[in-house]
């Protein structure tokens, strides 16, 4: 076959339209032999080899193009693809910006350069360029999904899942869009959402090892954990490599109190992928650290300034090494790493949204002028009449998983963990903005939140609920379920003000990134329990210092079955040895017998407590 080098090139972008690379390849050369410099045939030989994995001749051909012709889009844009894929992500993102400057309104450039950029964790560049390509192709579900993405990093989760769910109407057999789409849910604390999108990803595929981690963490969440275990094991055996499913699996061991097992999985989380956050943080949060541990640590802090980690990995980095620094008497360098984690952490949960106290303040005014004591006592008797719960509150970090640790140790006492019942139920109680309470739904609520707790625990006489922020229902909790036994657990201030900036949170929780947020909102908590002080009846109603606990547990545990109406049991005395699954922050110290050295846990920290001072007492 003969012809000239235009007919050759013609001939060849054929073949190579049509898959026949081959094909492609051989014409080009032919071209390539007579006339070396054709900048044509150098493009397409470089696209050719870079689709064919020849990553050094691709650029050889890709440069020699680009050098004869330096505006060329075709040659900037698969020199950045190449580039990317080869990990050379300065020149890669170079390249990109280069092609979406030659032609700025092509959708497909923009997308290789928001991927440069999400690659780099360059974020809110990433997020402008997929928001312009999806503009441009609003029907391109990829672009949809890595704007998704770029979101979700950004800690923008309703956005995130609005992305993915226009994704999914486009493509709905991405097991991709499924997935991240779980995760976001997970983020949005709806455990019962991401399990559904874990088990839609696992019916298109169902040896998906990402589908099976996906849908253990919901189930862990939702406090399924013997379905969990199941899920996080067939996610190792499809894929033994996957660091996050160790990682996950190491937690679950945690959360049952087998640390040992915990620590076989986390060492190996961290083994297949060094760079990352989470399993660092899950063993120090699981570990006494010492001496030993210090190339470990070393490793940490060389993570943080090497950067590039996505900011959640970079948060739980930052709240490791506080943690471990602490174990370490290195109080200053601990608090800077809290200090890092609760900046990377705001950022990541709420973006620039700023906490809004006259707001927050506004919804307690509500909740004390609504519930008062003639209110209640006019509702009270229309409750539902079981006894089953047992509903333990206080500020977050206050000791409330101890005390359901203690109490659900008894024979007859089941334990729930913290029950999202009465927070996702609570518009419809209160109105969408609470300015409307409906008490006539209040015993039908009762009902239901019975009938929940019943199914976790069905042969106990009482059932626990550690949900902390219950506090703030406790008016609605009281009239809808008047024979309900409340617990209100109370700590130093300071205490739990340090322990809420030291902890990452499961759950978003807008005031606790800030000392003078956190401060602000323990006040409104004080005002807001003084008041149910005054309407709650003693029979039903006692509070319970954590710091007496730790002085004296028995004495402590007699109160609370006293008010349960429970003999006594030695169970009590040994919580250590319960064997119920735990996933709150406290995981660890719940499996310890009592220990002090959370009590005026402040002191080491006297020089650097900022706005948490205002809470010493004077």
């Amino acid at each position: 076959m003969s012809g000239s080098s235009d007919e050759l090139l013609k001939m060849a972008g054929v073949a190579h339209a049509s898959g026949r690379l081959a094909e492609a390849e051989e014409l080009v050369g032919r071209v390539l032999s007579i006339d070396s410099a054709n900048y044509q045939a150098n493009l397409l030989m470089g696209v050719i080899a870079g689709k064919t994995d020849r990553s050094d001749l691709a650029f050889s051909f890709l440069d020699k193009a680009i050098s004869a012709v330096p505006n060329s889009f075709e040659a900037a844009f698969w020199l950045s693809i190449l580039h990317r894929r080869a990990k050379n992500l300065a020149v890669a993102t170079d390249y990109a910006e280069r092609a979406d400057r030659i032609r700025p309104g092509d959708a497909h450039a923009l997308n290789n350069l928001g991927l440069c950029y999400l690659d780099q964790v360059r974020l809110e560049e990433a997020v402008a360029a997929f928001e312009r390509a999806a503009v441009i192709r609003p029907d391109m579900a990829q672009i949809l999904h890595n704007l998704g993405t770029a979101l979700y990093l950004q800690g923008r989760d309703f956005d995130a899942a609005n992305a993915f769910d226009k994704a999914l109407l486009i493509d709905p057999k991405s097991t991709g869009s499924y997935l991240s789409l779980g995760q976001v849910m997970l983020s949005m604390t709806a455990p019962s959402e991401a399990a559904k999108c874990a088990r839609r990803a696992l019916q298109i595929n169902p040896n998906l090892a990402e589908g099976h981690l996906l849908l253990a963490s919901a189930l862990v969440e939702d406090s399924l954990t013997g379905e969990a275990e199941k899920h996080l094991k067939k996610a190792i055996e499809l894929n033994p490599q996957d660091a996050q499913a160790h990682g996950l699996l190491g937690q679950r061991f945690q959360s049952l109190g087998k640390f040992g097992e915990a620590n076989e999985y986390l060492h190996k989380s961290m083994s297949l992928e060094p760079r990352q956050g989470f399993a660092y943080f899950a063993y120090i949060h699981n570990n006494k650290i010492t001496e030993k541990d210090r190339p470990m640590l070393e490793c940490m802090e060389e993570l943080l300034v090497k950067k590039g980690l996505d900011p959640r990995q970079t948060m739980f980095l930052y709240y490791g090494l506080g943690r471990a620094y602490e174990m370490l008497g290195e109080f200053e360098k601990a608090m800077a790493n809290f200090d890092d984690a609760n900046r990377v952490a705001r950022k990541v949960k709420f973006g620039d949204a700023a906490f809004d106290r006259k707001a927050y303040a506004k919804e307690f005014d509500w909740l004390i002028e609504t519930f008062d004591k003639k209110m209640i006592d006019r509702y009270r008797p229309s409750g539902h009449p079981s006894d089953l719960p047992i509903v333990i509150v206080g500020m977050m970090r206050s000791g409330t998983t101890l005390a359901e640790q203690i109490l659900s140790s008894h024979p007859s006492v089941g334990a729930a963990g913290e029950q999202r019942f009465w927070p996702m139920n609570r518009k419809i109680l209160f109105g969408e903005h609470e300015k409307t309470f409906h008490p006539a739904r209040l015993p039908q609520a009762g009902a239901r939140y019975v009938d929940t707790l019943r199914k976790i625990s069905p042969n106990a006489a009482h059932i626990t609920d550690k949900m902390p922020p219950n506090y703030e229902l406790l008016g609605a909790i009281h009239t809808a379920l008047p024979n309900a036994r409340i617990i209100h657990m109370r700590r130093n201030p300071v205490d739990t003000c340090i322990s809420i900036f030291a902890t990452p949170n499961r759950v978003p929780v807008d005031f606790a990134y800030d000392r003078d947020n956190i401060v602000f909102a323990y006040e409104q908590y004080l005002r807001l329990m003084d008041h149910w002080r005054t309407v709650l009846p003693p029979d039903r109603f006692i509070e319970v210092n954590y710091e007496d606990v730790v002085i004296d547990r028995e004495k402590q545990a007699r109160r609370m079955l006293a008010l349960v109406g429970l003999e006594w049991d030695e169970a009590l005395l040994h919580h250590e040895q319960n064997e119920r699954n735990v996933i709150t922050p406290s995981l660890w110290q719940v499996r310890q017998p009592i220990y002090t050295s959370s009590v005026e846990r402040w002191r080491r920290y006297e020089p650097w407590l900022g706005a948490f001072r205002k809470l010493l007492p004077p």
